[in-house]
């Protein structure tokens, strides 16, 4: 089996080889970072046509980068190649965006694109340059990209997100393409985030609605259902009493045995809720710790209203409500 022709060390290797006879000279991580993308295209067979989008193509003795590659004032990278098993041409540019590095392609006939973000300080050493490669006591250039490491995982993702979208199934001996699980991630290595555990919502207790079903206010024959209304204050004593027993004021006359001041449905023991009467009030209808005063009458030692037993009404309750029938603070001034 051929070994890996894109292998860290054969390509850092090879990287001084592309430089221009008279200027070795890595200037910058961006410099760095691009002519590492030109070893590996050069590598897989590419040959160099430009350096620019307008100028025409023309050879390039064993990939040579020209002498003024990088010292054109551009701060974009932009490398033009061909290759035998293909009649496109191919536009790489190598972009600094801040402190990331872009790197697109595109097959220009066909406008089959390709895209690799990185972040720059992940895979290179910014003090590291500027760096003469052809100096005899220059440390090791792998420095400049942190470690083999890096580079591996540099040239993993440049296959897989640029070369393998511009030329699928390149053939060339020492080369396989790779696969995305099979890549390693571009960056260093984050933890992955724990997933934060879903506490189940607190379930609500259900409304005890006091009309609904298990209502206190019992079933009734449906001809009883407002016979009340016919007489508000009382039976008729020359009328035969009703077919079915009255369940008392279920009419539109709203008094002490209304049933709306009766206990509450299952709940036989509570006679009166937290704001009186049956208790209910839709949820925060009154917020925790408001001042609110009852909304019906509500037996205790401040009702100065004698309990009054009447028909239908439990004894110990009372049935009466303020009637507020003292005039208020002032009404007889005729000036107020």
């Amino acid at each position: 089996m051929a070994n890996d022709i894109l292998d860290p060390a054969a390509l850092l290797r090879q990287l001084p080889d592309v430089l221009p006879q008279h200027n070795k000279v890595l200037s910058s991580v961006h410099d760095a970072i691009s002519v590492l993308v030109h070893t590996a295209f050069t590598a897989l067979g590419f040959r160099l046509v430009a350096t620019d989008d307008v100028s025409p193509a023309r050879s390039h003795p064993n990939n040579v980068l020209p002498d003024d590659w990088n010292t054109k004032g551009l701060v974009d990278r932009t490398f033009r190649y061909r290759h035998e098993q293909s009649s496109l041409e191919f536009l790489v540019k190598v972009i600094k965006l801040g402190q990331r590095t872009l790197i697109n392609a595109i097959a220009v006939e066909s406008d089959k694109s390709a895209s690799l973000d990185i972040s720059t300080n992940d895979f290179t050493s910014p003090s590291f340059y500027p760096h003469d490669v052809a100096r005899p006591d220059a440390p090791p250039l792998v420095h400049g990209f942190i470690s083999s490491n890096r580079v591996t995982d540099f040239i993993c993702q440049l296959k897989l997100k640029i070369i393998q979208k511009l030329v699928p199934g390149l053939r060339k001996e020492g080369y396989t393409e790779g696969s995305e699980d099979a890549s390693t991630n571009v960056g260093p290595s984050v933890p992955r985030s724990v997933p934060v555990p879903v506490h189940p919502r607190p379930s609500t207790p259900p409304i005890d609605f006091p009309y609904g079903p298990g209502s206190h206010i019992p079933p009734q024959n449906p001809l009883e259902i407002g016979r009340r209304d016919l007489e508000p204050f009382g039976g008729n004593p020359f009328v035969p009493p009703p077919l079915f027993p009255p369940h008392g004021g279920d009419g539109m006359f709203v008094g002490p045995e209304h049933p709306i001041f009766g206990p509450r449905g299952n709940r036989s023991n509570d006679v009166r809720g937290p704001w009186a009467g049956d208790g209910y009030l839709p949820p925060m209808g009154a917020p925790p710790g408001a001042r609110f005063d009852p909304i019906v009458p509500s037996p205790g030692p401040l009702n100065r209203f004698p309990p009054r037993f009447g028909r239908g009404t439990p004894r110990g309750r009372s049935g009466e409500p303020d009637n507020d029938e003292f005039m208020p603070p002032g009404a007889g001034d005729m000036f107020m």
